[in-house]
């Protein structure tokens, strides 16, 4: 085991980790990372069209709009009233990819953890996003 690191350190890296694996996982099914960032986003809700660049640049970097027009271009996303949303066929594909290369790469990332160890683990993290402000009704 390596020297012991600062919370920081670890939450910092296992999340660029994951972030680079979910990615890459998803890129070798044909969508572009801004894509799959788009749609999970999307996943949650629609987001008023005036704010799309805005609230989905986080997840998409500057390459926002054309990620949704490609997006829309495919049929994953809609303009409905002022919402950009989720189509069915999105709603579908999210769901393929979550259950498909998203969910290799958790299982791959938990598998030398038992039951017990993974709740403990997603409870102690869960307890510290709470304590720094985390609220669950308006953070997801």
């Amino acid at each position: 085991m390596t020297a012991p690191r600062p919370l920081g350190y670890w939450l910092t890296t296992l999340g660029r980790l994951l972030d680079e694996q979910v990615a890459d996982a998803v890129e070798a099914t044909g969508l572009s990372r801004a894509g799959w960032q788009v749609l999970s986003r999307l996943a949650q809700g629609g987001v008023v069209h005036d704010r799309v660049a805005e609230l989905l640049a986080p997840f998409a970097g500057s390459d926002v709009e054309d990620a949704v027009r490609g997006l829309e271009k495919d049929g994953l996303v809609e303009h409905q009233g002022n919402e950009v949303r989720l189509t069915a066929a999105g709603h579908a594909r999210v769901a393929e990819l979550q259950d498909g290369p998203v969910q290799a790469v958790v299982e791959r990332a938990t598998e030398d953890l038992d039951q017990q160890e993974y709740d403990v683990l997603v409870g102690a993290l869960e307890k510290v996003a709470r304590s720094l402000g985390w609220l669950e009704s308006v953070s997801d």
